[in-house]
């Protein structure tokens, strides 16, 4: 073909281009030319954008055909384009956006991967300064966030903000790309601290998203950063669960969506973000008015026919708003609206595509739960149908795909359902779940997923009959409990992640004693519990290892990270069918390698029992595991031949401890503050009947196998036992379990009254997090008491123990009132041995790391648990928390002792005293009275706090053989550590 014919064929391309139409004979002569000369770059590119602007005027298989034809043009161009080739940056920047293109129509993460590699050559081969630079730039970051979504890569949030960063600062003011670097640095600042569970990114997009805000100049300016602001605010308030955050966010998307005309293609956004703003506040509130509000202004998004682009998402948060009325109101109205919304959604979805895939992902998750709140039990109906939903959607599910161990996590959460409720053969259903877990365990994902995949194979396992597979599968979930908290993730990232083990130590634990094997239930329960106050032992092994071998060192943390990140291989591709054994491999070879180092042979290896039983010399330590199998008490002892004694407690359920739990915290919150008589009365005789509960079904057992068969005496003092409760068991007051019946030789019938109870979250933790303090150290005393906090009731209590302690421990610093600042308490917590805290304790159930104590400047200053497990205190010794429910927490943290009580063990204190639940102001003096005078031989003497077990016990007891029938007022105090 003449230079003329492809001069004129090019100039027609351009034509075509600019006018949109149907290049079809153009195409034809450069495909003729292209064959001609295969070398010849500009027909190969002309070419591929020609039909790639087809491909964006098409829809079905020929828009699917014309990419890929365009995408096989440019793959021929790059060896055209070798590094340092003008043109270079133009191919890779193509075929970026056509990746971009084919990803838009699937769910795979992997045609995102290739376009992320594709951005990165086209920046890298684009000179400084170049304002193309900055568009490769701009397009690489948004893609690596695209990608983080899509595979839970963690490391591409890092490059994303990096190369969003870099080209934010290279932008001048004025310029058109300078608001959208600032909106790709928003968004990566949002995707990492998403990887990473850190507050700094999110706190760090919140100010640009301010910046921009005082930088808009027009009514429409001005809208869009209100939008940005929403959005980072939002996050923030994920990350932190800080109402005022959320009160903003909705404030602002009034605003924004008041200056947003109708007419506007942004005004359904808004209107969608708005809703989604409100939504979250009527969560956090639990108020239904603000749900049905949120669902109002989702149904007018939908209702909307201009805002068909909105309709997919609004429809899946519309789901949900509904679901989550019904959680609130019980109204089935709710429930059935949801359900008849998702099936709306799934009858609307283009077939096959991702938003059909997730739509019916919606409604089996909407059948799932309508079966398990059915007040009929379970509706095998909607359980069959949920089955075959979440079926079609494992088999349209790549599995590289960043969720699909969630996907095949809920259809075996389907399947075992089935099993327990359905019809037809159980067995059947068993095996098939059994299938789906051991899958879904051992695919590609992330170390959470994959344990509760094997979490639940474990149970399946055990259903079925094989004791074990069962132990086998708990005993993998428990292996990669090393891999879940890595130490960059942030405290209340590791709490998230915690959060989703509930349920694995008591179950291994259980599948061990099945196979008559309590010495690894033991080591199992240990692994799987405490898990961060085990980071801090752990963190000297790193230290450890980083002396012994650098190099290891930097793999375990790159392996580590990798595993975390979803499992990615070399080339930066993401495995798909081989599932995780490469990167199981990879863990075990690396732990030998360290493990065969001088000095690491016991590099984050199980403790064994032999090592557990000195922790057990000064008294047994009594582990109680509750499971729905089985029930027992481990009992801990020096003994070298048999260390541990198992005792059946075969008169207790996990339901019964359930029920009895749901009593006893109506109970304990009823008898202080009811205000009528006859509820206080009545509330005082549930916890009094909790407490013979405790005794007939668990501590009376226990004592009988210790031979604690009577009542201690003046001749025989009581011996020491530290209770280890597990899971729900932590909620109970073992401590102080009996039949409290003054005057009848049943009143001795009692824990207190034949042993001097201590707790502990694990065994390991008797170990201290620094050890002993220093020989011939005296013990400082710090008093804190803030009796008048800021928004809060008066305690006039704080104000006597402050003053008795003034007299029984003369030289001792007292903070009180307004001098008991955040700043001033813990700049004299390292100086202070013994610190005595006399205030209100604030517990938050959805999120314990903000559990606080309420010092003088608590709302400007919180000293919250996250706070106060991050010191380290090297000679801190005894911490009396005289402060109501400081051992209290969510059910799914109560494993990590992730409350006050449980922060002060961390931050190094080897012993505490806390409170299980709301204690009275004037019996807190007392008892705060009687154990200092106790422990300091009336004033003449420091405190010898190893004997503040001994001496709170003598003050409880006392004030319980006055008092027995009031239970609230002496069972909540608890002695924690030696």
């Amino acid at each position: 073909m003449s230079k003329w014919k492809r001069r004129r064929l090019l100039f027609l391309a351009e034509v075509h281009e600019r006018r949109g139409t149907d290049p079809s004979d153009v195409l034809a002569g450069l495909h003729e030319l292209a064959a001609e000369d295969p070398y010849d770059l500009e027909v190969l590119l002309t070419a591929a954008e020609l039909l790639s602007d087809r491909a964006g005027r098409g829809t079905g298989t020929a828009r699917e055909a014309d990419l890929a034809a365009s995408i096989a043009l440019l793959h021929r161009c790059v060896p055209l384009v070798p590094p340092g080739h003008h043109d270079r940056g133009r191919v890779f920047n193509s075929l970026g956006q056509r990746l971009f293109m084919v990803a838009q129509g699937t769910d795979s993460p992997e045609p995102v991967a290739e376009s992320v590699l594709a951005f990165r050559e086209a920046v890298a081969a684009t000179p400084h300064g170049d304002s193309m630079r900055q568009v490769n730039q701009f397009f690489l970051a948004v893609q690596l966030g695209e990608l983080f979504e899509r595979s839970g890569d963690r490391a591409a949030p890092v490059e994303a903000v990096q190369v969003a960063r870099e080209g934010y600062a290279t932008v001048p003011p004025g310029n058109e790309l300078r608001p959208m670097f600032r909106t790709a640095l928003i968004t990566s600042l949002r995707h990492l601290a998403g990887a990473t569970a850190q507050v700094e990114p999110l706190q760090e997009a919140v100010g640009l998203a301010r910046e921009a805000l005082s930088e808009a100049g027009s009514t429409s300016d001005r809208a869009g950063a209100q939008f940005d602001l929403v959005r980072a605010l939002r996050a923030l308030y994920d990350a932190t669960t800080d109402a005022r955050l959320l009160v903003e966010a909705v404030d602002l998307s009034e605003q924004c969506l008041a200056a947003t005309p109708r007419r506007d293609p942004e005004f359904h956004t808004r209107r969608t973000r708005l809703a989604s703003a409100v939504r979250l506040l009527a969560q956090d509130r639990r108020d239904p008015e603000l749900m049905r509000r949120a669902i109002d202004l989702m149904r007018a998004t939908i209702e909307t026919p201009s805002a068909a682009d909105e309709h997919a998402d609004t429809l899946i948060d519309l789901i949900q708003s509904l679901a989550s009325l019904h959680t609130m109101t019980d109204d089935p109205l709710a429930l059935r609206d949801a359900e008849l919304t998702a099936r709306t959604a799934l009858a609307a979805a283009p077939d096959p595509g991702p938003w059909r895939t997730q739509a019916q992902f919606t409604l089996a998750e909407t059948l799932l739960y309508r079966s398990s709140v059915d007040a009929r039990g379970a509706d095998a109906v909607a359980l069959h149908e949920a089955l075959g939903l979440f079926q079609h959607v494992a088999a349209a599910t790549p599995p590289d795909h960043g969720e699909r161990g969630d996907r095949l996590w809920l259809l075996g959460v389907t399947l075992r359902d089935l099993a327990r409720y359905g019809d037809g053969d159980t067995a059947a259903w068993r095996r098939e779940a059994r299938h789906v877990f051991a899958e879904a365990a051992s695919a590609a994902g992330p170390p959470n997923v994959r344990i509760k995949n094997y979490q639940h194979l474990g149970a399946m396992e055990a259903a079925l009959g094989d004791p074990h597979a069962s132990l086998a599968a708990y005993e993998a979930a428990v292996a990669l409990l090393p891999q879940l908290t890595p130490d960059w993730l942030s405290y209340r990232g590791n709490i998230i992640e915690l959060r989703q083990i509930e349920g694995l130590p008591d179950g291994a634990a259980a599948a061990a004693l099945e196979l008559g094997r309590p010495e690894r239930a033991l080591e199992l329960l240990e692994l799987s519990r405490g898990i961060l106050h085990g980071r801090t032992l752990e963190a000297r092994d790193l230290r450890l290892l980083r002396h012994r071998s650098p190099e290891l060192h930097a793999e375990f943390l790159r392996l580590r990270t990798a595993l975390n990140s979803g499992a990615r291989d070399g080339n930066g591709g993401i495995h798909g069918n081989g599932g995780n054994g490469g990167n199981d491999e990879s863990w075990a070879d690396l732990m030998g390698r360290i493990r065969n180092l001088d000095g690491m042979a016991g590099f984050l290896r199980a403790p064994s029992v032999q090592a557990l039983r000195r922790h057990a010399e000064q008294g047994p330590v009594v582990v109680v595991n509750i499971s729905e199998r089985r029930c027992d008490a481990l009992i801990l002892r020096a003994d070298a031949e048999q260390p541990v004694l198992t005792v059946p407690l075969t008169g207790l359920t996990q339901a019964d401890v359930v029920a009895q739990l749901l009593r006893l915290t109506g109970a304990v919150f009823a008898a202080p503050n009811d205000p009528s008589l006859l509820i206080r009365r009545d509330a005082q005789r549930d916890l009094d009947a909790i407490l013979r509960w405790l005794w007939d079904r668990v501590t009376s057992p226990v004592l009988d196998a210790l031979g604690l068969t009577a009542p201690s005496s003046d001749t025989r003092p009581p011996p020491r036992i530290w209770w280890c409760p597990v899971g729900l068991m932590a909620y109970f007051p073992l401590h102080a379990a009996g039949h409290h019946d003054r005057g009848t030789q049943a009143g001795k019938a009692t824990v207190m009254d034949r042993a001097v109870s201590s707790y502990t979250t694990t065994v390991r933790a008797l170990a201290g997090r620094f050890g002993p303090p220093a020989a011939g150290t005296a013990p400082h005393t710090l008093v804190v008491a803030v009796p008048d906090a800021e928004n809060a009731p008066a305690l006039p209590g704080a104000a006597a123990e402050a003053a008795a302690l003034a007299e029984l421990l003369p030289n001792s610093l007292v903070l009180s009132g307004a001098q008991a600042t955040y700043e001033n308490v813990v700049r004299a917590l390292p100086a202070h041995p013994v610190a005595h805290l006399s205030c209100h304790g604030l517990t938050f159930w959805e999120n314990p790391a903000a559990g606080m104590l309420l010092l003088h400047d608590h709302l400007t200053r919180p000293l919250t648990v996250e706070q106060l497990s991050a010191m380290e205190l090297p000679h801190a010794d005894l911490a009396y928390l005289s402060a109501c429910s400081t051992s209290h927490t969510h059910p799914h943290s109560a494993d990590e002792a992730l409350h006050i009580t449980g922060a002060f063990q961390l931050a190094g204190y080897r012993r505490v005293i806390g409170t299980l639940w709301p204690v009275d102001d004037t019996t807190s003096v007392e008892i705060t009275r009687a154990t200092y005078a106790d422990l300091t031989h009336g004033g003449s003497t420091p405190p010898r706090t190893e004997l503040s077990a001994q001496s709170l016990h003598r003050a409880v007891r006392a004030l319980r053989d006055r008092y027995p029938a009031s239970p609230s007022l002496w069972a909540g105090y608890v002695h924690v550590g030696h």
